[in-house]
């Protein structure tokens, strides 16, 4: 019987995507956004994500997304048109401090930087809000009640102590501001809640926060060593100093890679934890998400895009330095140069603005949301089944901060 009940359990959630139809997908995208400069990302956002909702499905029943193109762009609109002024605003005071008060200067640009750090934290809540309240499964709408003003609160609190631990409490913050959103989620009129501590991901984070005291351990060298600001002593003729410089730049180079590869591996440990910690009534959730999977497709999307770049330049170089000595010597633009350097920049701005993106969507991020889904069983899934829908239906307009600030992808 546990057998049964286990299989039942590992069929709750499926993915039926494949990336041939994706690519159909996001090569539509991409030649719609070109076309209308730009405009179409909002639709195209929105067809992504539909696609990926309508094939996972749960109980054999595929998740719904109602969101439109147009709740994005009138979103995005109605945020610029008032970020627009408050950057009016600060050009012109950042004009009006007088040279001589650096200290006006610095506490205005700390204002700036508290101000962006709180539009972040409230455009990805109000983007998870919304989000949710255009998701559905069997007809009932999921929802995100809380306050974003007590998000912000409380992500404040933890960004401040992650500082002054260089670190430390990063994983804390991480699933505390997790908790808060989950036991804020509702399907129907079931609230979730989770039930994980961040003290199982501390040894995960360690390689993580031993990079960072390494760098901090090297700057404080550094500063004691050759000063700071306007007062460095560094003789690039000196031998000994050069040396120096140079191991303690190998050095940092490594450790930034290991706490890079240390850091993937945190982020897949935190995602297991905190999927295996989410509880609906009395079904629960768990993760496989694999670590040496996703950092090998990664790194053959890595490849592919330094291929790219590698295939561009190898085409251009001659042309490119040719047309470099030739103006550097004095010589005339002629129409072959001009036609080599404009198709130098077509090729690139191809390269940077579609292939990269594409291809890193396509294989990537196609394969984290596939691996997401797959890995992940539900014990007891059946108590979904009694969600009854409730009468909020969310924001009415986009993810207006969210797209203005370019994060949560889509």
């Amino acid at each position: 019987m546990d057998q049964v009940q286990e299989t039942a359990d590992q069929a709750a959630l499926t993915f039926n995507a494949t990336r041939r139809r994706f690519a159909g997908l996001l090569v539509v995208n991409a030649l719609l956004t070109l076309v209308t400069l730009g405009i179409y990302r909002f639709w195209a956002k929105t067809n992504i994500r539909r696609f990926f909702w309508r094939n996972v499905s749960f109980l054999d029943d595929p998740l719904e997304y109602t969101g439109t193109g147009g709740e994005l762009f009138v979103g995005f609109l109605i945020v610029i048109a008032v970020l627009f002024p408050l950057g009016l605003v600060y050009g012109a005071i950042n004009t009006l401090v007088p040279p001589h008060h650096p200290e006006m200067h610095v506490a205005l640009e700390v204002l700036y930087y508290v101000v962006l750090f709180a539009l972040l934290q409230i455009g990805f809540y109000r983007m998870w809000r919304y989000r949710m309240s255009r998701t559905r499964w069997r007809g009932v709408r999921f929802g995100l009640d809380g306050s974003t003003w007590s998000y912000l609160k409380l992500a404040a609190g933890w960004t401040v102590l992650t500082v002054l631990t260089l670190g430390l409490a990063y994983p804390f913050m991480q699933i505390d501001l997790w908790r808060y959103q989950v036991r804020h989620t509702r399907l129907g009129d079931l609230a979730f809640r989770f039930e994980g501590s961040a003290r199982t991901l501390l040894p995960a984070w360690a390689p993580v926060f031993a990079a960072i005291l390494i760098n901090a351990g090297f700057a404080l060298w550094a500063v004691m060593e050759f000063g700071f600001g306007t007062r460095v002593d560094f003789n690039s003729l000196d031998t000994a100093q050069r040396d120096a410089v140079a191991i303690v730049g190998g050095l940092i180079l490594l450790t930034d890679a290991l706490g890079l590869f240390g850091f993937m591996f945190y982020r897949v440990r935190q995602a297991r934890l905190q999927i295996g910690g989410l509880r609906l009534g009395e079904a629960s959730f768990r993760s496989r998400l694999p670590f040496w999977w996703l950092f090998l497709v990664g790194v053959i999307c890595i490849i592919m895009i330094l291929a790219a770049f590698a295939a561009l330049l190898g085409v251009f170089a001659p042309s490119l330095i040719g047309a470099g000595q030739q103006l550097r010597y004095g010589g005339p633009a002629d129409a072959r140069m001009i036609s080599d350097l404009t198709g130098f920049a077509v090729a690139g701005f191809v390269t940077l603005v579609l292939l990269i993106p594409f291809v890193w969507t396509l294989i990537f991020r196609f394969e984290i949301v596939k691996q997401l889904v797959k890995t992940t069983t539900v014990d007891n899934p059946h108590v979904l089944e009694h969600a009854v829908q409730t009468a909020s239906t969310g924001p009415r307009t986009g993810e207006g901060l969210a797209d203005a600030l370019d994060i949560g992808g889509f």
